[in-house]
């Protein structure tokens, strides 16, 4: 089977990593021949092909979606993606397209209907934009069910200037519902979601969650990894992960800085923070009971599995969330999960079984269990133990291939009738 993909990014973000996986899964496993379209391309992989070049044509489409957003007019005109895409498509020929994260300024959301003309599209949803006014999660508000803007929405990444909201929601109905569209959702969560979305209300919505390939994140060897990175077999560790630690919006940053100020103030011995991603705080170099090792953005994922092995417990203490791969790789090092019951976060730690969920948004109370998780060694190895059987069941990269499989041979036999 021939599928397109169409992402913001190839390799970079959640949304990249979850459908790169999904592409790696389908042609390692169901010897599927897949391409990608992508509004920015980071690898050098021939079968990725951008929606535009660098230089003059690339200005002048971030001129458009920074000028459009400001009037509200979210992701309705780019002229050269839209041409370049139509135009890989039928080239292409794809029985399937698998669209991801279509919001990011390179994809014109009326493009949808006229790309399902061609061949039948099945969305996987990274967060809620497909069915809010602009936002990629309203933290809590409902709006939506009502085809309306929230009263803060337009605030949230991907914003927008003139609140167009109401207009932006019942637009995406009316392209959905003329549209071979269906939908699926990583997380029980997103799903039950998306379920109420009243712009959803003629197209199939299914439920499958993410998978990584456990070849590549396993436990490593607690005590090599250490030595490897220069920390003590003896310390306790933690860590966290983001792609930009403090700047994204929702990844809770804000969170994650008072987490490790009370960790600091509690402690009675030196704790390592192994910090994975981009940024640095300087309110974190005057933690004195800390020990911060910042490595910066890996894009390595035995790098990434190596620096999780080496610490006693992942803390994730996001704002809103969809199924974070994060989580599903720290466990399946074999490391036990420290989160907030947001989002999916909750399906992918089950707490006191392979870690701990805390209620959004206690600070107080994620610092006294990180705590107490970390002087008790033998809940850590049977959480560890958890961990690993969780993620070989429900989150391998077969499982997500095989289900996505089903249902693109699905979808293709009912266009062939």
């Amino acid at each position: 089977m021939k599928t397109l993909f169409i992402n913001k990014y190839d390799t970079l973000g959640g949304a990249a990593k979850a459908a790169f996986r999904l592409n790696l899964g389908l042609r390692k496993y169901l010897n599927y021949d897949n391409y990608f379209l992508v509004g920015i391309k980071a690898s050098n992989l021939e079968y990725v092909y951008k929606t535009r070049e660098s230089g003059f044509k690339n200005l002048v489409e971030r001129g458009i979606n920074f000028a459009t957003n400001l009037i509200g007019f979210q992701y309705k005109w780019f002229p050269f993606s839209t041409r370049k895409i139509i135009s890989v498509v039928r080239e292409l020929k794809p029985d399937i397209i698998s669209m991801h994260n279509i919001h990011g300024g390179y994809f014109k959301t009326s493009l949808i209907k006229e790309l399902s003309k061609y061949a039948p599209i099945v969305w996987t949803l990274h967060d809620m934009w497909a069915f809010t006014a602009n936002a990629a999660y309203t933290l809590g508000d409902e709006s939506w069910k009502s085809l309306k803007a929230g009263p803060n929405e337009k605030k949230y990444f991907p914003q927008i200037g003139i609140n167009t909201g109401s207009w932006l929601l019942k637009s995406k109905k009316q392209i959905y519902e003329n549209s071979n569209l269906t939908i699926v959702c990583p997380s029980k969560w997103l799903y039950g979601l998306a379920k109420q979305s009243p712009v959803f209300s003629n197209n199939p919505i299914h439920s499958i969650a993410n998978g990584i390939d456990l070849d590549l994140f396993k436990p490593y060897h607690k005590d090599k990894v250490r030595n490897e990175f220069n920390i003590p077999i003896d310390a306790k560790v933690i860590s966290f992960v983001a792609e930009k630690i403090y700047q994204s919006q929702f990844k809770g940053g804000k969170n994650l800085i008072s987490i490790l100020k009370g960790i600091n103030e509690n402690a009675i011995e030196k704790i390592h923070v192994i910090m994975i991603g981009q940024g640095s705080h300087l309110e974190l170099l005057n933690l004195t009971n800390l020990v911060i090792h910042s490595t910066g953005y890996v894009n390595s994922d035995e790098l990434i599995s190596k620096y999780l092995s080496a610490s006693d417990i992942f803390i994730f203490p996001t704002l809103a969330d969809n199924l974070p791969n994060t989580l599903i790789e720290a466990c399946a090092c074999g490391v036990p999960c420290v989160t907030f019951d947001i989002g999916g976060c909750g399906e992918i730690v089950e707490n006191d079984f392979n870690g701990l969920l805390i209620e959004p948004f206690d600070v107080q109370k994620f610092v006294d269990k990180t705590l107490s998780l970390l002087g008790n060694s033998e809940k850590e190895k049977v959480f560890s133990q958890n961990c690993l059987k969780k993620v070989t069941t429900e989150y391998s990269i077969q499982k997500m291939s095989k289900e996505y499989d089903k249902l693109f041979q699905e979808l293709l036999n009912l266009s062939i009738l």
